[in-house]
């Protein structure tokens, strides 16, 4: 199985076709979290995490409405990086993948597919190379008048590591809802304050500590938004978090910022 996945990402890279006026596009994104974290009980950290795409969009379809589904190749950049150095949260790792992603103009996005990711931990100098079948999607909505947005995020994976190891399927995500207090525009950017509550989640098969939770939170942010993007927040957060496998509790405070920008490289 694990060579399945590995030869069936190389195949679709080489056979889909190639020529430049065939392509529908050069879709890229990226995301990133930068925080300062104070746990109870445990110690303060700074962690930065996120990952850069840059796919080739090979076939486009419209299937209704405004809803679109692309067939997608994918080169990508993970990274992850903390204070105390923990070997698992620090690491870089390049892969590529191919994803078919369901788009419209008012949600949901959903994108399920296949990837190879080639982790190097940093800190101890090993590796850990893994082959994945995922399924991710992103809602947002707004309850009243743009006052009331709210918004939730959630990925189901199988990772199978390529160098030995168990297999894990791994379920996690968040559901938010604001309120804003206060909106204003300068040019083509608008900023808003937003006081929220979000619930995280997160289960894995291996039964990890760490990979198995629910926590229940409350934050203010301060959204930075542009209609091409990127999209910036700057919060402080508190979250209440049950680890359901050993029992514990753990009291968190974040401070953080987070972005997210979009792109096409071709021209339209």
């Amino acid at each position: 199985m694990k060579r399945f996945i590995i030869v069936l990402l190389a195949v679709l890279w080489l056979v889909l076709p190639s020529p430049a006026s065939a392509i529908d596009g050069f879709p890229g994104s990226t995301w990133g979290d930068l925080h300062w974290e104070s746990p109870h009980p445990g110690e303060n950290d700074v962690v930065l995490s996120g990952w850069v795409r840059q796919g080739i969009g090979w076939k486009r379809w419209e299937i209704g409405g405004d809803m679109s589904l692309t067939l997608d190749t994918y080169a990508t950049v993970r990274y992850y990086a903390d204070t105390h150095g923990f070997d698992w949260f620090n690491y870089f790792g390049p892969g590529g993948g191919v994803s078919l992603d369901l788009s419209a103009p008012h949600g949901p996005s959903v994108s399920a597919g296949a990837e190879y990711i080639h982790q190097m931990n940093f800190r101890s100098s090993t590796e850990r190379p893994y082959a994945a079948l995922y399924l991710n999607w992103y809602h947002w909505w707004d309850l009243h008048e743009k006052d009331y947005p709210g918004a939730t995020w959630g990925d189901l994976r199988w990772e199978v590591p390529t160098n030995g190891g168990n297999d894990n399927l791994i379920l996690e995500g968040w559901v938010k809802q604001g309120i804003v207090l206060k909106r204003w525009e300068t040019g083509s950017t608008t900023y808003f304050i937003d006081p929220y509550v979000r619930v995280r989640y997160k289960y894995d098969s291996l039964g990890q500590n760490w990979n198995n939770y629910i926590g229940p939170g409350a934050g203010i942010a301060l959204e930075i938004e542009k209609p091409d993007g990127p999209l910036v927040s700057f919060g402080a957060e508190y979250g209440w978090e049950r680890d359901w496998k050993s029992g514990n509790d753990v009291n968190r405070i974040e401070v953080y910022m987070r972005w997210y920008a979009w792109w096409d490289l071709k021209k339209k």
